[in-house]
């Protein structure tokens, strides 16, 4: 049995799939498999995983479409290995040494089932060739990593997760195999989720902010249209404050609240979260107050350049 599963659930992108294989053609660490589940319409990724030519990979064609959370869990039942690296195709090692740096970092850390690390956020342009699509292209990349402030509010508590996602993409982390699956139920928080109750379990992790896989970004990603839908956040991120009894505390109260307001959202549907009238109004109170000053410092821009000029 390998030690490491690299789960890939696939959804049309030829170019990232190749991509990806390639790097992990590329990886020093030897013990992996490498499991591929495919969601798309047509055979391009197929084409695509044959001509990569990694012996013993393992290609599935799902018989009905899973949807995207669905197409990871079917990946991971695939695994044999006893953990899972999640690459989603749009996503690749940043170095040879990638895969080995964190199978040594869960190796040093024998009690933890989750080890992650930083990225490289790289925005990606969609190329395009008389009217057909063809591979995109880098435009531009920073450094993502988690802080020791962050990491220290995670230790603290798990659920601080639900303040920001310090931990990061999917790509971004290596976890035991335990049998824990993704909630099909979710779109924009269900990797979050998926941490919050992995780390319910074991709250012990090992990470690094050094950046050892590269996230592809574009306009086109299922993220960016999840950003845009009020509807979508409030209930995603009401359905994690539900499942683990937020209401009690008020930081998380207050980043419901943000949500809601942020998306322009009714009291009343805030209401049966268990969000105050009283908190709401001042949690709407400190949103004009940051706008305000947010104007502010534009206009002083906008100033202080034309007298430049």
């Amino acid at each position: 049995m390998p030690e490491i599963s690299i789960c890939i659930p696939a959804y049309k992108n030829p170019y990232g799939i190749a991509r990806l294989l390639e790097s992990v053609k590329a990886q020093t660490y030897p013990d992996y498999e490498v499991v591929v589940t495919d969601d798309s319409p047509d055979e391009s990724v197929r084409d695509a995983v044959m001509a990569a030519g990694i012996p013993g990979l393992r290609y599935e064609k799902n018989p009905v479409r899973q949807g995207a959370a669905g197409n990871w869990n079917r990946a991971v039942r695939l695994a044999r290995g006893n953990w899972i690296k999640m690459m989603h195709h749009d996503d690749w090692f940043a170095a040879p040494d990638s895969l080995a740096r964190m199978a040594e970092l869960a190796g040093k850390h024998p009690g933890t089932d989750l080890v992650f690390c930083g990225t490289w956020q790289v925005t990606l342009k969609e190329g395009r060739k008389e009217g057909k699509e063809t591979a995109a292209k880098e435009w531009d990349r920073f450094a993502r990593g988690i802080s020791k402030e962050q990491e220290a509010l995670i230790r603290a508590d798990y659920r601080n997760l639900f303040l920001g996602n310090w931990i990061g993409a999917p790509s971004a982390t290596l976890y035991r195999k335990t049998g824990l699956e993704y909630e099909p139920s979710l779109t924009w928080l269900v990797d979050v989720e998926y941490y919050m109750r992995l780390l319910a379990r074991n709250p012990g992790f090992a990470c690094t902010a050094e950046p050892l896989i590269c996230i592809g970004v574009s306009e086109t990603q299922l993220t960016e249209s999840c950003k845009r839908d009020g509807d979508l956040n409030l209930y995603e991120y009401g359905f994690v404050f539900r499942e683990f009894g937020l209401k009690c505390e008020e930081r998380f109260c207050e980043k419901l609240a943000r949500i809601g307001l942020k998306y322009r959202q009714p009291w009343e549907k805030m209401e049966a979260y268990g969000i105050s009238r009283t908190l709401w109004k001042e949690m709407a109170r400190q949103k004009r107050k940051e706008e305000l000053a947010g104007l502010v410092k534009a206009a002083g821009k906008k100033l202080l350049q034309k007298g430049r000029t």
